[in-house]
């Protein structure tokens, strides 16, 4: 993402607000791969790192030809975009993409479904939604649920705190999110210094604040913050795209508002 920044003319700012473990979720990863082994009747996957983190566990155990003839036999159904790309990277395209690419988008696949007495396997980044667990608990589906990694916060919260600074001091111009922890943690880290208020103000007007999809741009909303543009493609590259032209955008009609008033 940063070499596509400079490419694009800008100057990359790298601040990650997050980090990924999948070694400290290996048994979880393992009880998630051997239950899909063992068949399900839905397969519901929310992130291309589960995707991933479950067939590579599969491989280390010699059974990813094994999963993948499982899957095979199951309906499954992609949440996004990375997780689609993931399956069809493994051999696997879903049979079902959830519209839009949030947890309604997924409960509107699985309620026109007959899960009466059906396993239905759920890989979530985290918890998971009350509306789909309640939908879930109503239909007498048996679920199988679980994470194969942990999001923590981020490793150098120094960094985090001066991203903070910056973004209120107008030395960043533009802020991209990724996922919603991301967001979460960049506002959990505001508020222990007293500056989410004054965050969210920063984002909303003085920075420009672009999302990779509608589940990113809900947590930026639910900040206080009104994104300035959601990725079309919810693909990193396209995000990166979609803000150049934003910006180039801006940077016009700035120029034209300056000449007129000259």
């Amino acid at each position: 993402m940063a070499e596509l920044v400079r490419r694009l003319g800008g100057n990359p700012y790298i601040a990650p607000t997050v980090s990924l473990r999948t070694e400290e979720s290996g048994p979880e990863a393992e009880r998630l791969a051997s239950a899909l082994l063992e068949g399900v009747d839905w397969a519901v996957f929310y992130t291309g790192i589960g995707v991933r983190s479950i067939f590579e566990v599969a491989g280390r155990l010699n059974q990813a030809n094994a999963l993948l003839e499982k899957l095979k036999t199951a309906k499954v159904l992609s949440r996004g975009r990375k997780s689609l790309r993931a399956l069809r990277d493994m051999n696997r395209p879903p049979d079902f993409t959830a519209e839009p690419s949030t947890t309604s988008g997924v409960i509107d696949v699985l309620r026109d479904a007959s899960l009466e007495n059906s396993t239905v396997f759920v890989q979530t980044p985290g918890g998971m939604a009350g509306p789909l667990s309640d939908m879930l608990a109503s239909s007498s589906a048996r679920l199988i649920h679980g994470s194969p990694y942990r999001i923590l916060p981020a490793e150098d919260p120094e960094a985090v705190s001066r991203l903070v600074n910056n973004l209120l001091e107008g030395a960043i111009d533009a802020i991209t999110f990724t996922s919603p922890p991301a967001v979460n943690n960049l506002f959990i880290a505001a508020d222990e210094s007293g500056q989410a208020d004054d965050l969210a103000t920063a984002l909303g007007k003085h920075v420009v604040t672009a999302s990779i999809g509608p589940v990113t741009s809900m947590a930026i909303r639910e900040n206080g913050v009104e994104p300035a543009l959601e990725a079309e493609s919810q693909r990193m590259g396209g995000l990166l795209q979609d803000l150049s032209r934003f910006l180039a955008k801006m940077i016009d009609n700035e120029q034209k508002t300056t000449s007129q008033k000259e």
